[in-house]
């Protein structure tokens, strides 16, 4: 009897055969956890909308510009911005409600490095509507697009288009040395205009005039001295009329270019 003990086929005890079924259980919940699914694409915060939106008229145009974000909505960096898409309404000027519906139409998408046909000084981006017409009025809103399509919050302003005021006439220009000495004469303007002052423009060589004028706020007199120029290099310049009517300023066409070189000894 004991010889048959000893060779009788091994059968396994209840605890055994519970911790085998664990075993089994454990590897294969390990191989489904092994299983990944699609992968998910990181989640990104909107871009905050852009600051300081302006719109002015100049001449038979419209300058738009605003302050480039910094931030996303949830207050982080932005790292992945793009440029900017720029909508615009067209709607009657003396409509009551211009803000009543969204702009939809596409008039532009700037890139944030190379904007053109817009241009960006610092942290400033500006561009221009030449397809205006007085007694109609435009809202804009500016929408920043990030790599991979993301579009954040939006800006919007709008302006109604007015009649330009005459531009100043008999702009001259003398060359001296590093500087040069402009005079022009004022325009006449109708009954209900008033004048503010002057804009002055000024580019190199054959660059495009920049949108932005040299002095920051309008000039009060009909002449100036443009001091620190380079010797031997030609500049040429633009002058404007800033007005006021009905309590909106406007700015009118640029005067025909004059061009100068100064020398030494001038």
């Amino acid at each position: 009897m004991k010889l048959l003990r000893l060779f009788r086929p091994f059968a396994p005890r209840a605890s055994h055969l519970s911790l085998l079924i664990v075993s089994l259980l454990l590897v294969m919940m390990t191989t489904a956890c092994g299983k990944k699914g699609p992968v998910r694409p990181k989640l990104t915060s909107q871009p905050q909308a852009p600051s300081e939106v302006t719109l002015k008229q100049q001449g038979n145009l419209f300058v738009l510009a605003w302050t480039i974000p910094a931030k996303n909505e949830d207050g982080s960096p932005i790292e992945d911005l793009q440029g900017f898409r720029i909508l615009r309404l067209t709607y009657d000027a003396n409509e009551a409600c211009p803000t009543c519906r969204d702009p939809q139409e596409k008039v532009a998408e700037l890139d944030l490095d190379y904007p053109n046909p817009g241009q960006r000084i610092g942290q400033r981006i500006y561009w221009r509507d030449t397809t205006i017409l007085p007694g109609s009025g435009y809202r804009y809103a500016i929408v920043p697009l990030s790599i991979g399509g993301q579009v954040g919050s939006m800006a919007s302003i709008h302006l109604a288009a007015q009649e330009a005021p005459a531009e100043p006439s008999a702009l001259q220009a003398v060359a001296g040395d590093t500087q040069a000495q402009l005079s022009w004469t004022a325009p006449a303007l109708p009954a209900g205009s008033q004048l503010v002052g002057y804009n002055l423009y000024r580019r190199t060589g054959q660059r495009p005039f920049p949108i932005v004028a040299v002095n920051v706020e309008p000039l009060k007199e009909t002449r100036l001295t443009d001091r620190g120029l380079d010797n031997d290099r030609t500049y040429e310049y633009r002058v404007s009329a800033v007005t006021e009517r009905d309590g909106q300023q406007l700015e009118s066409r640029p005067t025909p270019g004059v061009a100068i070189t100064p020398k030494a000894g001038l």
